[in-house]
This record gives C-alpha cells, structure tokens and sequence, in this order.
C-alpha cells in the first residue's frame, strides 16, 4: 500500500524525486521504480515513509491515523508474550486462546 501512494505522498509535500528520495534515504532511480510500480519498496523503505509523513493524509487514508503504529504491530507479530507470570501470586499476564 505504501509503494502505491509514494508518488501522492511526495506530490502532497511538494517534493521533487531528488528530494524525496534523499529524506526517505534511498536512491532517485529506486524512487522512480517503486513510482512506476516496477519494484515495491522494502521493509527500511516503508518504516521511514511511516515514520517521516506520518501527517500525510494519504497515508493516513490508508493506515489510519497513525501510519507508525501499523509499522510496529507488524514488526512485533509473532514476539513471544510472558505467560502465566505471576507477581505475589497474583497473575499480570494470560493469554486467552482462541478457538
């Protein structure tokens, strides 16, 4: 979805293709690729899209009003929680299965 609206998000800023691709941190021609749809921009590329226009209304539009916590639910899937943990006998933590 971020490769997508790339090109929307940078037009939002009024951003040139050199500019952009410098604050993102990637090259122009990368840019131009991910832009034209032939390539979709990785993992580093689409945190800092999330992280740097986060305001964006495209994005928004998209991810939600908080673009970065999309980014950090996807990047914690699959960490192993505590479990039956208890503090004074007192458990803190359960999971609850789902069936």
């Amino acid at each position: 979805s971020v490769s997508d609206k790339i090109r929307l998000i940078r037009l939002e800023r009024n951003y040139s293709q050199d500019r952009m691709a410098e604050v993102i941190g990637i090259s122009k021609k990368t840019l131009v690729q991910i832009e034209k749809g032939r390539t979709e921009a990785g993992w580093t590329t689409t945190v800092a899209v999330c992280g740097l226009f986060g305001d964006s209304e495209i994005l928004q539009s998209v991810l939600g009003d908080v673009p970065l916590e999309v980014v950090e639910i996807i990047a914690h899937n699959g960490v192993s929680s505590p479990k039956d943990r208890t503090l004074g006998g007192r458990v803190w933590w359960k999971e609850i299965q789902k069936e």
